[in-house]
């Protein structure tokens, strides 16, 4: 089961003094929040006066720890650029010789808290920012499938035009919005002219414009749908766009108040992703969002205008200080006449954060802790469910050390209600357990970057309805290595997925959770070693040219192994879930999924144009053979250019 969720920088217009009673509101990162926006967050993000354009830039990248922080000009690609700042509001940092709050008092009244001078008028003009992007990658995997002649060999090019824009009245509020174009969409005019989708000549000859064509898992004609070697790559219709995100900001004098179709997360994070560059290997594909209202407001800084009165001096920063927010999810509302139905998720987080410390006598920076709490709430399958997400983050000299954890707990009938009607079982009330955690570690040691990276997944050996639910996803753009997770298991657990809602079509199921056991990438009954190591060769603002190495050993977190739910579930008619187990190639569960060695050339020109290249090759364990204990190695290499501004 999937856990429960939670370029450049933008430029902006001059930006506007702020007020003196105005408390600093803060950006509210959904349950583990994001680790890398503290790297390189400017002084005063938040500032709600201050800013001319609030934007969340969704798209810049996150780079390694280095001791030295670069010029802005300098910023790494998608694998590793300069942390994101996913912000509100981006400002400069106030006149240190201009005092903020003149006066003083020595016992504020709650109308000194409340109101000390009214603001200055503020300009209606209406402001609009723009951050667009381009991609196109070529990627070719030798074979994707292990285990049989099927489908041996796919490659294929693909683009996506993305944008980030806002529209803001300098401090009062904004709306932002992210849309892509020609999402995953194939180059050229694909399929046939009189078939689905259709090619806009009949001819390929005399083809002069290309067609909205993406490829995926699908039925190949003739074939049986039981048949898990029936699912092939076939051509679907793409859409032209897709909107992402559509929300609205306004900065109150107490906080920030935002509503709309916004991410998950800002960031970032082993739980919920925002379709941002911040992987240091591949690229990200998706975009979590959430219909949600937030609020969020600095408490050191109300506290400090309670105690201090006028004689406070406002610290407008994301980086340094506590955070608190709220938000209210509306996940899901079926029938309208109906609230049993409705899915609502609600939750808080406190971020504690330490801009430079000197303690026991070093220098440490980019300190912060996040803790947070989320509960989710629905009749119909009778689900309560809590997680308590945690993240730290600090940074010693030139050591880094991020960590995340996640734990899960609960109860819901909805698993069981696909997987009971899939088995023939009868469907009951499923304890929930799960847990999700990831470490990095950064050393940086002249123009060479040490990293070793842990993760955690739980998994799940027993799919049978009245057994507890163990299950843990990441993010599907929490990417891990290359080609394991990102496109081997993607594939066998699409074929399998497949063939479970074949079996239940036409029958009256009020769930389909067997959609969740297609991992689309995601990091799931894992626990994997990453040991990588980055070396910057030429590294100027104007041109940065590295070499990134990677070993990925991997296991399975379940101590049966790596199971298929849904093909151990159609097979199971004995007392032992054991007996009938496979995994995604048919063979006998075991938990060794193998070793993968990953490797990426980058050249960057100014911080607008990346050309990378990147190739993998995947040493199959003995959880990756078929029946007949056999399976090939497989390779991957993509070409990848971006053009970012």
């Amino acid at each position: 089961m999937q856990q429960l969720k939670s370029a450049t920088r933008p430029r902006f217009a001059k930006p506007v003094r702020i007020h003196k009673l105005s408390v600093s509101v803060a950006l509210f990162l959904m349950l583990t929040g994001s680790l890398a926006q503290a790297q390189s967050t400017p002084e005063n993000p938040f500032d709600p006066e201050e800013a001319s354009a609030p934007v969340v830039d969704h798209s810049h990248g996150y780079d390694d720890y280095d001791d030295d922080p670069k010029p802005e000009a300098e910023s790494e690609t998608e694998a590793e650029a300069e942390a994101p700042v996913s912000q509100l509001i981006q400002s400069e940092e106030l006149d240190p010789t201009e005092p903020v709050l003149d006066g003083s008092v020595t016992a504020p009244t709650i109308d000194d808290v409340i109101e000390i001078d009214p603001p200055p008028p503020v300009e209606s003009k209406l402001e609009v920012s723009l951050q667009p992007e381009y991609r196109l990658r070529s990627l070719r995997i030798t074979p994707i499938e292990l285990n049989s002649e099927g489908v041996r060999d796919i490659h294929w090019t693909e683009q996506r035009f993305r944008l980030n824009s806002a529209l803001a009245r300098p401090g009062i509020g904004a709306i932002t919005i992210q849309l892509d174009a020609l999402n995953g969409v194939l180059v050229g005019d694909n399929g046939s002219y009189i078939g689905t989708p259709a090619s806009n000549s009949g001819v390929s000859l005399t083809s002069k414009r290309p067609n909205l064509t993406r490829w995926e898992l699908g039925l190949k004609p003739g074939g049986d749908p039981l048949d898990r070697q029936s699912y092939v790559p076939v051509l679907r219709e793409a859409s032209l766009l897709d909107l992402n995100y559509l929300y609205g900001d306004i900065t109150l004098p107490f906080g920030l108040l935002r509503v709309g179709r916004q991410p998950m997360n800002y960031g970032e994070t082993i739980t919920a992703h925002d379709g941002g560059r911040y992987n240091r290997w591949g690229v990200s594909s998706y975009s979590d969002a959430v219909d949600r209202i937030l609020f969020g407001t600095k408490l050191d800084q109300a506290w400090g205008v309670i105690k201090d009165g006028k004689d406070h001096v406002l610290d407008n920063s994301q980086d340094n200080g506590v955070i608190f927010g709220l938000f209210y999810d509306f996940m899901k509302e079926d029938d309208v006449a109906l609230y049993s139905d409705d899915l609502r998720q609600i939750g808080t987080q406190i971020q504690f954060r330490k801009r430079e410390a000197d303690w026991f006598g070093l220098d440490w920076s980019r300190n912060a802790l996040l803790l947070s709490a989320v509960h989710v709430r629905n009749d119909k399958f009778n689900s309560r469910i809590f997680a308590f997400p945690l993240a730290l983050e600090t940074h010693v000299e030139n050591f880094g050390l991020r960590v995340q954890y996640m734990h899960i707990r609960g109860k819901t009938s909805e698993i069981s209600e696909g997987f009971a009607a899939l088995s023939g079982k009868q469907a009951t009330e499923q304890d929930l357990v799960s847990h999700g955690a990831q470490a990095i570690a950064d050393l940086q040691v002249g123009p060479v970057n040490l990293m070793l990276e842990f993760d955690y997944a739980t998994g799940d050996d027993n799919p049978r309805p009245n057994d507890p639910i163990t299950s843990f996803n990441f993010a599907r753009d929490m990417n891990v290595g290359l080609l394991l997770f990102e496109h081997i298991l993607a594939f066998e657990s699409a074929r399998s997925v497949a063939v479970g809602i074949e079996n239940l079509s036409g029958t009256d199921v009020a769930s389909f959770p067997l959609t969740e056991a297609k991992s689309e990438g995601r990091v799931t009954n894992a626990v994997v070693i990453f040991p990588q190591v980055k070396v910057d060769w030429l590294r100027t603002p104007n041109h940065g040219f590295h070499t990134r190495f990677g070993a990925l050993a991997a296991w399975s977190a379940a101590k049966l192994g790596v199971i298929d739910p849904i093909m151990t579930s159609i097979n199971d008619v004995t007392n032992d879930v054991a007996d009938n187990a496979v995994n995604f190639h048919g063979g006998r569960p075991s938990r060794y999924y193998g070793t993968e060695l990953d490797v990426q050339l980058q050249y960057r020109f100014k911080d607008n144009f990346f050309w990378t290249v990147e190739g993998a090759v995947l040493f199959p364990g003995a959880g990756l053979w078929n029946e007949h204990g056999k399976a090939v190695r497989s390779f991957l290499v993509e070409n990848r250019l971006e053009y970012i501004f």
